[in-house]
């Protein structure tokens, strides 16, 4: 049984530089384990450890970084991990090649961010960052490639760049939503993962049923109102109208009546009188003139008096006109004639 072997075919530090010689500390890298042993082997291995899951794709210095602490944080504490009573009903198990066994272990945090854990920074602080620093990390590997296959180091990866949008857009809102739950905010980003296609024609056509329905429904209606023609003038409506009419010119007798009394109010509280400047051939500007007194009370009143009475025969006059009543109209303008 091994347990973050150097020499796994995938991911094995000696497997990705097969033939090196590192003289500082003496390693020559042998390449991968064989499969064809006369022994039952057991291949356990921890993602980010940096002797079995080294990164396929070392030009990438986070994935580099992060596997180098992988040595501190996972490589270092073997009996994290465990198998059951049969190992193959683990969900860690990959399968079986030759004469070996093969476990993969997910590690659920960056050694990148061990140290900052290490300190005391709080883990809710450290997943802000920490999910857009993940899909950086994973663009050093390649899972799909099974760990009994030898394969070495690699220069460039072949990205899917809408994939890879995706992936950096996802990480970045949840990185979002971690801040804010940080305050007690409910989610501020929520990005659903896109339907099927016999889901989108579903929610096209549940979309496009809605507004049909309605429109269908309109339509009757809007044919029924324009259809329809305007009422026709009876002689039963224009009495109508003529009975409506009478008051409201009672009303506006009333209002004007009411108006001169508030003319009438306003004269008898006086007011100054300013000369104009025109009288004065323009060599004197018009000034106010304090010799002049208000009117007294008797003839305000009987001004006031004489005004109420006009107004009143004008509204009379034009009620009677209204009405088509020739004959008041002419009594109106003789007792007008007489007084």
């Amino acid at each position: 049984m091994l347990g973050g072997d150097p020499n796994l075919p995938n991911g094995g530090f000696f497997a990705r530089f097969p033939g090196l010689h590192i003289p500082i500390i003496d390693w020559s890298l042998d390449g991968p384990a064989p499969t064809d042993t006369q022994f039952d082997t057991v291949e356990i291995n921890r993602q980010y450890d940096f002797m079995g899951d080294f990164p396929l794709y070392p030009l990438n210095p986070i994935a580099d970084l992060n596997a180098l602490l992988g040595f501190l944080y996972v490589h270092l504490y073997p009996f994290d991990v465990s198998l059951p009573a049969d190992p193959t009903t683990s969900p860690a198990y990959q399968g079986t090649h030759g004469d070996t066994s093969y476990y993969f272990f997910e590690t659920p945090d960056l050694p990148l961010f061990g140290p900052l854990r290490t300190l005391g920074v709080p883990e809710s602080l450290i997943d802000v960052v920490e999910p857009f620093f993940k899909v950086l990390v994973d663009l050093g590997y390649d899972r799909s490639i099974p760990p009994w296959e030898p394969t070495r180091a690699r220069l460039i990866p072949q990205l899917d760049p809408g994939n890879l949008a995706a992936d950096l857009v996802d990480a970045i809102g949840e990185g979002i939503n971690n801040a804010v739950a940080l305050i007690g905010s409910p989610p501020a980003l929520s990005i659903p993962a896109a339907p099927g296609t016999a889901d989108q024609n579903a929610g096209i056509e549940q979309d496009l049923s809605g507004p049909a329905t309605n429109l269908k429904t309109v339509s009757p209606d809007l044919g029924d109102d324009v259809s329809q023609d305007p009422p026709a003038d009876t002689h039963d409506n224009l009495e109508t109208s003529q009975r409506t009419v009478r008051p409201e010119l009672a009303a506006t007798r009333d209002e004007v009546t009411e108006t001169i009394g508030a003319v009438k109010s306003v004269i008898g509280n006086g007011r100054t009188v300013v000369r104009s400047a025109g009288g004065d051939n323009g060599s004197t500007p018009a000034v106010t003139d304090p010799a002049r007194k208000t009117p007294g009370p008797d003839t305000v009143t009987k001004v006031g008096s004489d005004t109420k009475k006009v107004v009143t025969k004008v509204s009379d006059a034009i009620k009677t006109a209204l009405s088509g009543d020739d004959d008041h109209n002419n009594g109106e303008g003789a007792e007008g004639g007489a007084q």
